[in-house]
């Protein structure tokens, strides 16, 4: 790990050979912070004494503009703004830089009660203070790791603490799992050395005690899945005759700077340390659908109440950071050979010999691309036509901007995709391995095995893989048709018939919500629209979009588990519009022993008619974990979408053309 640590901070002394002094004027105001500006927050705060030096920048952002400044830009310079989280002396700050005029807020000390900021790379990467203590090599020495050589080759993994009450949690911490590295390869969760956890203290880098609670023979197999791996074990089947995908006359796509069209779309691309891919100011035909859809939060709980497992309730995003774990992308294997592949810069909480802060780029982590999904977008075969059987049918074709990030063993694929009947999908699907706790057992026949499986499936011999549920919420401030909107909640009712051999029908009932609280919401057999108020289709009805999905999921746990994940319990939130309400489970949830974000955004019961509204949706998955999930996740997905409802006078995808790649 100090390896990646050493390129880091090369790459930070290479940078200041070509770093201008601060911001270049003309970028659109949600353009992503350039690594300049990166660097100049943290100067400026440093030159104010505001931080000092060796202050450990945690997270330096874009803040957004306010949405009437966004929308009625039209060009030339503006104030540029930084959102800055750092550390120092063991304390944590937040502060507002204006990169323009040189100037910040004072910083606000974020107290305990309100959690702790989320991991740094620094934090995450150097453990070599761990391997020196002497506690910890003893609890390897029972385990017959203790030589120098088999010392070096386990792998530390620092895993977020969650909060339960306990004394540690007054420190900055995490509670450390460990690997064996001897023959891994790709998997390097093959091994774990089970039954001893440290708790170490971050801002000390002391380990606080170590915790054993007995050995368990580590595992023997590696379970590599390389191909090499598998080829030795299993062996290969036959080799596929090649599959291309190509557009020789170039892609239907069209680049400028940071938006993107294609087809009637238009819209804003950046990229976010904490959450990733960020969509912005969505157009379809010249008309404003979506402000901002972008992922909030993943909650992630682990259900063994074991000592060494409980803990382990994660929030991806606000703990680690989904964007700073993105992956490069692959050209014909994580996208299709067609995309274009974009690359970002973020801060990584690093200073270097000569920069503050580091802004690391990250090569490749978006893909864009268009497909043909072979399917009809719509078609219909007439057998009993005058003259013949008739049929008209139009191939489906999408864009898709997708984005993998490689969030300890698992990889989480984020997709937003763009139809040519102006919906919009965002799919999320999981691949990677699935984390698996050392056991005695062999095989489900073993005197062992009822307990060794009692929160898992055997997965292979000594593993058994833990259920577990992952809740993606998703933050989607719509704007159908304009910023002031209205919030519609549809029912689907029974009811009875008279006059008529029917006995019953459904049909819809709708009411229009009026306040924040009246919008926390579960599925139900709803129906949940956004409409204009002030504008209708030919027909006369608000035009709207509805938000459909197969994502929604009860938690399955009690409220002391999820507190400060709250947003999972329920599938929608319906809030108004707050430019500083970003996240699902607020800003600081590592460690946090409140009930932050949407508990608190509701609690003033704004309303939401007629004025800016942010849908707040949860994405679930609860798995239940098989031997064909191991050592690799086949991909698994969801989705949710937003479909026109009574926006356009008819299908939209009515004017398409006949493919040219149709086979006629």
């Amino acid at each position: 790990m100090g390896k990646i640590l050493g390129r880091l901070l090369k790459w930070a002394v290479l940078t200041t050979i070509s770093l201008s002094p601060l911001i270049a004027s003309g970028q659109h105001p949600l353009d992503p912070l350039s690594a300049d500006e990166i660097i100049g927050a943290a100067t400026i705060l440093l030159a104010g004494h505001a931080a000092q030096p060796g202050a450990a920048f945690q997270s330096v952002e874009l803040r957004e503009p306010r949405k009437e400044a966004v929308l009625s830009y039209s060009g030339g310079a503006i104030d540029r703004e930084a959102l800055v989280y750092f550390r120092q002396n063991r304390r944590s700050f937040r502060s507002v830089v204006n990169l323009t005029r040189g100037s910040f807020t004072p910083p606000v000390e974020i107290p305990r009660k309100d959690g702790q900021l989320g991991l740094t790379i620094g934090e995450i990467f150097d453990f070599a203070f761990l391997l020196r203590d002497p506690a910890f090599k003893a609890a390897m020495a029972k385990r017959g790791i203790d030589t120098p050589d088999e010392l070096a080759k386990v792998f530390v993994t620092p895993l977020t603490a969650g909060s339960f009450d306990l004394p540690e949690e007054s420190r900055r911490i995490v509670k450390a799992q460990m690997y064996s590295l001897e023959g891994s390869g790709i998997n390097l969760y093959a091994r774990p050395i089970e039954g001893v956890q440290a708790i170490v203290d971050l801002d000390t880098q002391q380990v606080i005690q170590i915790l054993d609670t007995g050995v368990i023979p580590v595992p023997t197999a590696s379970h590599n899945f390389d191909e090499d791996s598998v080829r030795a074990q299993v062996g290969l089947r036959d080799p596929m005759k090649p599959i291309r995908i190509t557009q020789p006359q170039g892609n239907n796509i069209t680049f400028t700077g940071n938006f993107v069209e294609w087809q009637k779309w238009r819209f804003h691309l950046r990229f976010d340390r904490r959450v990733g891919t960020v969509i912005s100011t969505v157009t379809y035909d010249n008309r404003s659908v979506l402000y901002q859809g972008a992922l909030s939060e993943i909650f992630v709980p682990y259900q063994d109440p074991d000592r060494n497992w409980f803990y382990r309730t994660y929030m991806d995003a606000g703990e680690f950071g989904v964007g700073a774990l993105a992956s490069p992308l692959k050209l014909g294997l994580d996208v299709p050979e067609n995309a274009t592949l974009r690359s970002a810069v973020i801060s990584a909480a690093i200073p270097g010999q000569d920069v503050p802060v580091v802004p690391l780029p990250l090569d490749n982590v978006i893909g864009v691309f268009e497909r043909v999904t072979g399917n009809p977008i719509w078609r219909h075969y007439e057998l009993f036509a005058p003259g013949g059987p008739l049929y008209e049918g139009r191939a489906e074709v999408e864009l898709v901007v997708r984005m993998i990030a490689q969030v300890g063993n698992y990889d989480y694929q984020i997709d937003w995709i763009f139809g040519q009947n102006a919906v919009i999908r965002a799919e999320v699907s999981l691949t990677g391995i699935d984390v698996a706790r050392g056991v005695v057992s062999r095989s489900v026949n073993d005197r062992t095995a009822e307990a060794d499986t009692a929160h898992g499936a055997l997965v292979a011999p000594q593993l058994a893989a833990i259920y577990h549920s992952h809740h993606f919420n998703f933050r989607l401030d719509l704007d159908v048709d304009g910023r002031a909107n209205n919030f519609v909640l549809g029912k689907l009712v029974t009811q009875d018939t008279r006059n008529s051999p029917r006995k019953s029908v459904w049909a819809l009932e709708e009411k229009t919500l009026q306040r924040e609280r009246q919008g926390i919401l579960d599925d139900e057999e709803s129906v949940w629209k956004v409409i204009s108020p002030t504008r209708t289709n030919d027909l006369g009805y608000p035009t709207g979009y509805m938000l459909e999905s197969e994502g929604n999921a009860e938690p399955l746990l009690k409220l002391a588990d999820y507190r400060r994940a709250m947003f999972i319990e329920h599938d929608l939130w319906v809030t108004a519009y707050d430019r500083d309400e970003r996240f699902a489970s607020g800003d600081t949830p590592n460690q946090n022993p409140g009930f932050p974000g949407l508990p608190e955004y509701v609690q003033n019961d704004e309303s939401i008619r007629n004025t800016d509204i942010v849908l707040w949706h949860n994405l679930s998955f609860h798995h239940v974990t098989t031997t064909e999930d191991y050592p690799v996740l086949s991909r698994e997905h969801k989705s949710f979408e937003l479909k026109p409802s009574h926006f356009f006078n008819q299908n939209p995808a009515l004017d398409l053309r006949r493919a040219p790649f149709e086979v006629k």
